[in-house]
């Protein structure tokens, strides 16, 4: 018997969404158009949940989505929520709802924040889509999908970086920004992020005070900045190159170092974020006591930081 998924649903929060397709680790049998075809899914979804979604990446044999599930406390009203159903359904295919159905309208409420329901839905479409595409049928994921809980702090940034870095990472690209089939390579060759409101509202408010006052602009800049010192900090270079390649990313210049590092835990790491975030969240899906006592995975960050998750992980290179 599987485990339940650990899902947080009296407040708001993270994850990181995972899945790759069944058969041999080396297949890719995702093209361009396989990861374009995800990538307009994804967003085209985003139009009906009520999830908020920051960032996506599509390589040759699995995705990544980071997104923001909010709790029940923060739906809109029932008005909204019928209208926002009505509108995506359409009237004539007798999915509509009443909005004066308040039992209705809750229940497809909860529905619109379930990642797990979102999940079915995408994951369902695309293989519908591919199968048809391909002429084959059958299965096409390895298992069902993987979620990590993401504190909402500078773990939030930390998980996105790798998500969009994923490429890079690869071998595809030196710079996330030419890679088409991620958020962060749409935003830089269309001008226009996939979520970009969501992507800023989340990531000014995981920088806590120091955001209060950033546009969305200036966060953008911020968060080319960082994913230009994490590539160069992997990379091994020098302080004075890792700063200059920090300018040129906030100024829109691109960036030609490597990223090297690989890691397990955005994936499989169950949990990511401080040490207390890890434990307090773990001790409500487990027995407190074992899991207070547990000794956590630690990884270091660029800024000397560090952060936390539940799996002990072995090292990967």
């Amino acid at each position: 018997m599987r485990a339940a998924r650990r899902k947080l649903t009296e407040v708001g929060c993270y994850y990181h969404l995972m899945n790759r397709v069944a058969g041999e680790k080396s297949s890719l049998p995702f093209g361009d158009v396989d990861r374009e075809l995800g990538m307009k899914l994804v967003a085209h979804l985003s139009r009906y949940y009520l999830l908020e979604f920051v960032s996506m990446c599509w390589m040759g044999n699995h995705f990544h989505i980071v997104v923001y599930a909010p709790c029940e406390a923060e739906l809109p009203s029932t008005a909204e929520i019928a209208a926002r159903h009505n509108t995506y359904y359409g009237p004539r295919n007798g999915k509509t709802v009443d909005p004066r159905d308040d039992v209705s309208c809750a229940d497809i409420g909860r529905r619109m924040i379930d990642i797990s329901r979102f999940m079915k839905d995408f994951q369902q479409r695309f293989v519908h889509r591919f199968n048809r595409l391909y002429n084959r049928r059958g299965h096409l994921w390895a298992d069902r999908f993987k979620s990590t809980i993401i504190e909402g702090r500078e773990a939030l940034w930390t998980a996105v970086k790798y998500v969009e870095l994923n490429p890079v990472r690869a071998g595809l690209c030196a710079d996330p920004a030419d890679y088409r089939h991620s958020a962060w390579g749409w935003a830089k060759g269309s001008g226009q992020h996939p979520f970009e409101v969501d992507f800023c509202r989340h990531m000014r408010r995981s920088l806590g005070d120091e955001g209060a006052e950033l546009g969305d602009s200036e966060i953008m800049a911020m968060f080319a900045g960082e994913l230009a010192r994490t590539i160069a900090a992997e990379s091994g270079a020098a302080s004075e190159e890792i700063e200059s390649a920090v300018t040129k990313a906030e100024r829109g210049e691109s960036m030609p170092v490597r990223f090297l590092r690989r890691t397990r835990h955005f994936a499989d790491g169950g949990i990511l974020g401080s040490k207390a975030f890890v434990r307090e969240v773990a001790a409500k899906f487990r027995d407190d006591s074992p899991e207070r006592r547990k000794r956590f995975s630690r990884g270091s960050l660029d800024n000397g930081s560090a952060l936390y998750c539940l799996k002990r992980l072995r090292k990967t290179t």
